[in-house]
């Protein structure tokens, strides 16, 4: 007997509105909150790639941070077929589920994780709390397995008693729903225009040394800038947003805060202010990042979901080492990373070398068909493609 795929939705911890069935920007909302609101775009790339995957029919957005209502829970048992974990750093000590248990208790349907993560700033063992375990036994015992970004998180969720997992990336870097992946190569002579994906928002959970992660940082940017036509993009700090908007408003505030804050130091400070003036980009839509990075010639930097876009778009692109995360994904995806004190120091060309990525586009095709193999175990109807279709 052959089971109908599962094709309608309720996704929860989902992040911005759809413009279409499968591509997402932010919400809706008037242009002083799209400033002085943070939220991180990656949580809107991940959404929009994880839609990208899915061939669904219909979907419902649930907010977990709402007490269970009776009759939407009976109505979602009823007409939908599965759950939806948009991924994101959900594993470990400080995440707040709300009410989900309460509604997983309710709503008697499967849960689909596509690639959710531990986070800290370097492996270790994290012990959940209670309500951690009671969230991620739940989900574990009505579905097949959960899918993980890698080894770190496989690791995390078996020592709190959760190992039925499959490790299976990013759906961020099967965006473009191609089984095959080929990356535009240049030498180093050829290549001009270079993105890096600036990250200021850190924190313990990230690394263990704040002021030289962002001294480093400062300096990476500007021995980029020396070289290469240089665009720095920021993914959800507020203080780039508003040199990116020239908010006139709170500009000159703002410029005192990162001057006050040593961002805009003596050495530095003049270079990284003209390179905030006219090279900083910034959307809250997220074709339109794909839209930049299709136009770079390479793109290297801190955010995950800043590297990751731009390789599912034949862009060569290189992570910088700051946290478990980064390190888990690339070494899940072959990735290639660099600590960024060695790319402070060593040639360009040893950073931009297209025989780096072999690893990576080796093994693209097998981790796509792990994604698609997740899916289709889990029975969710897909827009994955099969190898036999991949080899054609």
């Amino acid at each position: 007997m052959v089971t109908s795929k599962k094709r309608n939705c309720v996704v929860i911890k989902d992040a911005g509105r759809r413009v279409d069935k499968h591509s997402v920007a932010w919400y809706d909302t008037s242009f002083r909150a799209l400033i002085d609101d943070y939220f991180n775009t990656g949580d809107i790339g991940v959404y929009d790639s994880t839609l990208k995957l899915l061939d669904y029919d219909n979907l419902y957005r649930l907010n977990i941070d709402q007490p269970v209502d009776a009759k939407v829970a009976a109505a979602l048992s009823e007409k939908y077929e599965y759950i939806c974990l948009r991924a994101s750093n959900y594993v470990h000590e400080q995440m707040s589920w709300g009410y989900l248990s309460d509604w997983l208790d309710a709503v008697q349907l499967p849960v689909v994780c596509l690639g959710v993560g531990a986070q800290a700033s370097k492996e270790r063992r994290i012990e959940l709390p209670a309500e951690g375990r009671r969230v991620w036994h739940a989900i574990a015992e009505r579905s097949p397995s959960i899918g993980v970004r890698g080894g770190f998180s496989a690791s995390v969720l078996a020592d709190n008693g959760v190992k039925n997992v499959d490790i299976v990336g990013c759906p961020t870097i099967f965006r473009s729903l191609a089984p095959v992946l080929h990356l535009r190569h240049k030498s180093i002579n050829e290549i001009e225009r270079v993105a890096f994906s600036l990250r200021r928002e850190t924190g313990a959970n990230y690394t263990n040394n704040v002021d030289d992660f962002l001294e480093t940082q400062k300096k990476l940017i500007v021995r980029l800038n020396r070289r290469f036509s240089l665009v720095v993009t920021a993914h959800g700090e507020i203080e780039e947003k508003i040199y990116y908007y020239n908010d006139i408003v709170r500009l000159k505030e703002t410029r005192r805060k990162l001057i006050d804050s040593n961002w805009f130091d003596p050495i530095f400070g003049r270079e990284l202010e003209e390179i905030y003036a006219m090279q900083l980009f910034f959307t809250p839509v997220v074709s339109h990042y794909d839209e930049l990075v299709r136009a770079l010639d390479f793109t290297i930097g801190y955010r995950v979901h800043g590297v990751l876009p731009a390789l599912a778009m034949g862009t060569p692109g290189v992570l910088l080492r700051y946290d478990a995360r980064s390190a888990e994904l690339a070494e899940t995806l072959r990735v290639p990373i660099f600590d960024p004190k060695v790319a402070l120091t060593v040639p360009f060309e040893s950073i931009f070398h297209r025989d780096l990525f072999c690893e990576f586009e080796g093994h693209y095709p097998a981790a796509y068909q792990t994604m698609r193999a997740f899916l289709e175990k889990n029975q969710i109807a897909n827009l994955m493609q099969e190898a036999v279709l991949a080899a054609a």
